[in-house]
């Protein structure tokens, strides 16, 4: 159908009905490393279900494009949003133990920011959350697509297949990472 006076005319003589066509639409979206002095964290979670067997995936990056770290870890049978939520205090306490106190996280869970920001966190991530808090001078989230946070996917999708509390750590690239997201490049979204 083409939307047509004449389409509408066959579909309503055979009775048929109509419904309306959703348009997909694609954005560009782009990747973008921290201010100078600021480490960029990007923070995953994936479930295989949810719940289901799950796992979290951290990437670090400095604002030189300079890989830093990766790390993956199973957390066994969890929900999307409590992975996600660990994500990120893994992400931080990381980043507390190796002498960063400037954080930026980036995650793709828009509902994990906003209990962070509003501080409405679940049980297990209050006191973890406050330590951090009080080791750092400043920290802040930035939200970014799926499209665009590729690495940490990955590692959150390894994570996911390895055993409860089971942690995978590289200090250099991972041979399983092709590329590194590129600041320079463009992202296509569809939505």
């Amino acid at each position: 159908m083409w939307n047509k006076q004449y389409d509408l005319q066959i579909l309503k003589y055979f009775g048929l009905k109509t419904r309306g066509v959703k348009n997909l639409i694609i954005k560009e979206v782009f990747f973008q490393l921290s201010e100078q002095g600021k480490l960029l964290l990007c923070c995953d979670g994936a479930s295989r279900g949810n719940p289901g067997c799950a796992g979290y995936g951290i990437m670090g990056r400095i604002n030189t494009e300079e890989f830093l770290i990766a790390i993956s870890g199973g957390l066994g049978i969890s929900t999307n949003y409590y992975v996600e939520m660990f994500a990120i205090l893994m992400a931080g306490e990381w980043e507390i133990h190796h002498g960063f106190n400037d954080l930026v996280f980036r995650t793709d869970s828009k509902a994990a920011i906003s209990a962070f920001q509003s501080n409405k966190l679940p049980w297990f991530a209050v006191t973890r959350w406050e330590k951090i808090c009080a080791a750092v001078f400043a920290w802040s989230f930035k939200h970014s697509y799926r499209e665009v946070s590729l690495s940490a996917d990955t590692m959150a999708k390894r994570g996911a297949m390895l055993r409860r509390g089971e942690q995978r750590i590289f200090e250099s690239k991972p041979s399983f990472l092709r590329c590194l997201e590129n600041p320079d490049q463009v992202y296509f979204r569809v939505c």
